[in-house]
């Protein structure tokens, strides 16, 4: 009987469903990116002032308070390529990637672009002290990714700006940052049981506020 017992037992154990594993895929580091891309941006007190304020002073203007912070999001940063205008909301940044292709130095390895896309009226591009807003924007984020790593194998890499003209309102800069993802990411991707302040913060601000 108790060697039936232990049989039965063993089967059971045999029987179990395997554990949930993760899918592979470099795409899956674009959740992680943007986590970490959110957590340097809440923390750069003059990116947020220049989004926010739509004076000349505006990195004069007092820090913003939490709330205001995470109030940027979905309305002067965006992830979804879409303008939609609205009166007291006159600079954007998009934040999308793109261009994903194999990597010509090792096929296990995928590049992609990360581009930002800083969009300001017109009527907000002169600053103080001849600063021009947009450019002022793309010196805070490229200061603020410089030497820094995401989910990517080594640092990303700054490729080029360029300026873009959207109508006869609104006009602005492109940043495009390169980044190599490869075997790292597929340890490092989130799964079901990740608790890291970066992907708790992101499901705040994109998805609980929807």
């Amino acid at each position: 009987r108790i060697f039936v017992l232990i049989l039965r037992r063993k089967r059971r154990r045999d029987m179990k469903i395997e554990s949930y594993k993760y899918p592979e895929s470099s795409f899956l580091s674009i959740e992680k990116d943007m986590g970490i891309l959110v957590d340097l941006i809440l923390k750069n007190e003059n990116l947020k002032k220049l989004l926010y304020y739509t004076t000349k002073d505006c990195l004069k203007k007092p820090k913003l308070t939490e709330d205001e912070s995470l109030g940027l999001f979905n309305k002067n940063i965006k992830l979804v390529p879409k303008l939609e205008v609205d009166e007291e909301v006159l600079n954007y940044l998009f934040i999308s990637f793109d261009n994903f292709s194999e990597n010509d130095s090792n096929p296990e390895f995928r590049n992609n672009l990360i581009e930002f896309d800083i969009l300001c009226h017109f009527d907000q591009w002169q600053m103080n002290d001849f600063k021009l807003r947009p450019y002022r924007i793309a010196a805070e984020i490229d200061s603020m990714l410089r030497k820094k790593r995401l989910t990517g194998i080594g640092e990303i890499q700054f490729l080029g700006a360029s300026q873009i003209i959207i109508n006869d309102e609104f006009g602005g800069l492109c940043l495009l940052y390169q980044a190599v993802h490869g075997g790292e990411d597929k340890k490092r991707a989130p799964n079901p049981n990740d608790e890291s302040n970066l992907i708790n913060n992101f499901n705040a601000i994109f998805n609980d506020e929807k």
